[in-house]
């Protein structure tokens, strides 16, 4: 399965993703801001590429750029029994500042609204990370607050920003 926007298609992750990802999540400010593992090691992608595979509850993408079918980052949509679906993301460093991370942040939510009738996107991200939340913001997601120790990042609990994305308010053409 994958999904197409402008510039942007986001696919199943596949085993030759495994040195790109290995590579790409050595970044200090991939291990700081998101939930990956810290240390990162090859076996964590080889996990992360195979358990893809296995669930289909939580649709997970390589972002790439189309015209060169280049990786770009990762998306995520969890869908966990009893809690709202959330977003995830990490873009790499060589590609930052593009606006790749909000075309796939809309890109996603728009499947998310319009295929699978989700009531409600969620998006949390560690205090502190400017650049996950300047994205969510151009997107359209409403910031609700921060909640306390929610999640783990380098092993600890950290506080986060929380927000949300409801279908009536969702604009594909937001930026």
């Amino acid at each position: 399965m994958s999904l197409t926007s402008a510039r942007l298609t986001l696919r199943v992750p596949e085993e030759h993703d495994i040195d790109w990802m290995t590579a790409e999540l050595q970044d200090p400010e991939i291990q700081r801001n998101t939930t990956v593992p810290s240390p990162y090691a090859r076996r964590d992608a080889e996990q992360f590429v195979a358990s893809t595979r296995e669930r289909g509850d939580n649709p997970r993408f390589v972002v790439t750029i189309t015209a060169t079918g280049g990786p770009a980052g990762v998306i995520s949509l969890h869908q966990r029994p009893k809690h709202a679906p959330s977003i995830g993301y990490w873009i790499g460093k060589s590609v930052r500042g593009q606006g790749i991370a909000t075309e796939a942040v809309i890109r996603i939510c728009r499947w998310g609204f319009e295929d699978l009738d989700l009531p409600i996107i969620t998006w949390m991200a560690r205090v502190g990370n400017d650049a996950s939340r300047a994205v969510a913001l151009k997107a359209g997601f409403q910031m609700e607050g921060i909640l306390r120790l929610r999640v783990t990042s380098q092993g600890r609990l950290r506080d986060c920003w929380a927000g949300s994305l409801l279908p009536e308010e969702f604009t594909p053409n937001a930026r």
